[in-house]
């Protein structure tokens, strides 16, 4: 048996997406020199997809990645029927589904997972210190200000409620990768914060799925040489921090404005939201934005039952339903394969319905499918 065949597809391809990640951090563009990851998955890359179907074999790792960029792994990988996608074409950065991969697989061959561990050390420190005003002023600042110049993260670790975790702070920004510079300037993304890729001449891109979905939209023109420099969150912590934090945030607000009183992260984030209507009633949320349903389906666990609640929801954002129809059946069908117990998913606008629904009923009625 040959060392390619030792590994199977799903602990291949999670692999890949590690070595993908790894490109897209490294600071010189297309170097020659590759660190023992990135050289032994191209290794075994080679071995694996052996010239089929009109499919060269790569000759080096740039040409690995032209090769797979915007490809879904079935058209490159014989035998695979999988549709993910793992590098964006225009950019040559992972997608988010890459990231998605490498969290949700059990093999991890490579030995490295996008786990949020600075979150779990906040959490601790937060529970030992009571201290859940601290937890959500954390987890606001990192889904509202993924980029920072220096002088706006040294007032940020001057708030009072960061106090106890200021140190963790420091460890989820890093200095903004020179990749994303372009004349001597930096350009946040209008719509959630984080800095857009330069492409071509005068062209930028988002890296988050949520903000590819829409027309871009230079926000905010960053001086590179500001005092100090330009922090940028850490690209798990955008990924799966400010995205859905988003998508958590506009639902708060928009459920506030229904009159109705929302938690954010209760008991140190068990869930997202638990929402609490006139009549006492009490609804729990998690709000999710994976691109593959299929890895969504399979990993989420469920909603804790403390805080207590009646009903509880796993909320999508409507994109999602628009870029696959099939969704939803997806999600389930995988849920079902895993031996996870049923759950109620709603894309938001569908929650939002239910939720005017409840607010014109003096009970709540329908099924959870």
């Amino acid at each position: 048996m040959s060392e390619a065949e030792v590994i199977d597809e799903s602990g291949f391809v999670a692999g890949l997406a590690v070595a993908v990640h790894r490109l897209a951090q490294q600071e010189v563009p297309g170097k020659l020199v590759y660190d023992d990851v990135v050289q032994r998955v191209y290794n075994h890359f080679v071995l694996r997809t052996l010239p089929h179907d009109g499919y060269d074999t790569p000759d080096s790792v740039p040409a690995m990645i032209d090769l797979i960029a915007d490809e879904p792994v079935r058209m490159w990988l014989p035998g695979s029927d999988s549709e993910a996608v793992l590098v964006h074409k225009d950019t040559r950065s992972p997608t988010q589904e890459c990231a998605e991969l490498i969290v949700g697989n059990r093999h991890d061959p490579i030995g490295e997972k996008l786990e949020n561990e600075i979150l779990g050390e906040v959490l601790d420190t937060c529970r030992a210190l009571d201290a859940p005003e601290s937890y959500e002023a954390f987890r606001r600042l990192l889904i509202e200000n993924p980029t920072l110049t220096y002088a706006e993260h040294v007032t940020e670790r001057a708030r009072m409620e960061l106090m106890p975790v200021v140190d963790l702070l420091d460890r989820c920004y890093e200095t903004a990768s020179a990749r994303l510079r372009r004349d001597d300037h930096y350009a946040q993304c209008a719509w959630c914060g984080c800095l857009l890729r330069p492409i071509g001449q005068d062209e930028w891109r988002c890296d988050l799925d949520r903000c590819r979905a829409r027309t871009t939209k230079v926000g905010r023109l960053i001086d590179s040489n500001t005092p100090g420099g330009v922090l940028h969150l850490r690209l798990p912590l955008r990924t799966f921090v400010t995205g859905p934090g988003l998508f958590e945030l506009d639902l708060e607000t928009k459920l506030h404005k229904r009159g109705l009183d929302v938690e954010m992260w209760p008991k140190f984030d068990t869930y997202d939201l638990l929402i609490t209507f006139p009549d006492g009633a009490r609804w729990a949320v998690d709000v999710k934005d994976y691109a593959n349903p299929r890895v969504l389906g399979r990993k989420f666990a469920g909603i804790p039952s403390d805080p207590p609640w009646d009903r509880a929801f796993l909320v999508v954002p409507d994109y999602r339903r628009t870029g696959d129809k099939q969704y939803l059946e997806k999600f389930r069908t995988a849920r079902e394969s895993a031996g996870r117990p049923p759950l109620a998913l709603r894309f938001v606008k569908k929650f939002l319905k239910d939720v005017d629904r409840r607010l014109s009923l003096p009970t709540e009625e329908g099924s959870d499918a």
